[in-house]
C-alpha cells in the first residue's frame, strides 16, 4: 500500500470516528480565542507545532514537528482542509484550528488534551 493510499486511508478512518461521535454529541474542547493564523511566515512555533503532532497522531501524516511552516505542512493542512471541504487556503485560522482540535478531541475520548498540552493558546479556532 503506497504511503498516500495510508494517508487517505487513514484520514477517512479518523474521519468516520469524527462524524459518528458528532452524531452522538460530543463536542470540541474550548480554546484561546483571538490566536493569530498559522500559515508560511507564522512565527508560533508552538502552535505549528501542535497542528503537526495533531496531524501526524491523527491523520496519518509524518511531519517533521520542528515548529517551521514549510512545504510538507502546508500541504497537509491543503489536504485536511479540503477533506472537510473548508476553504483550501493553506493556512490554521480559527475554522481548520477548531476542525483539528475536534480532531484532536475525539480521537481522546473527548479528553480535553489540547488544553493540557497548551495548543488551546497556541492555534486559533471559532471558540
Amino acid at each position: 500500500m503506497s504511503s498516500n493510499t495510508t494517508r487517505r486511508v487513514s484520514v477517512t478512518v479518523g474521519a468516520a470516528a469524527l462524524v459518528v461521535a458528532g452524531l452522538f454529541g460530543a463536542t470540541a474542547a474550548q480554546a484561546k480565542p483571538g490566536v493569530a493564523t498559522i500559515g508560511t511566515g507564522s512565527h508560533n512555533k508552538t502552535g505549528i507545532k501542535c497542528v503537526q503532532r495533531a496531524f501526524n497522531a491523527y491523520a496519518g501524516t509524518k511531519l517533521a514537528v520542528d515548529g517551521v511552516y514549510g512545504t510538507n505542512t502546508k500541504t497537509a493542512v491543503q489536504n485536511f482542509q479540503r477533506f472537510w471541504r473548508l476553504p483550501v487556503d493553506g493556512v490554521v485560522g480559527p475554522r481548520t484550528g477548531g476542525t483539528i482540535e475536534f480532531m484532536v478531541a475525539q480521537n481522546n475520548g473527548g479528553k480535553d488534551v489540547w488544553r493540557g498540552n497548551g495548543c488551546w493558546a497556541a492555534v486559533p479556532t471559532l471558540n
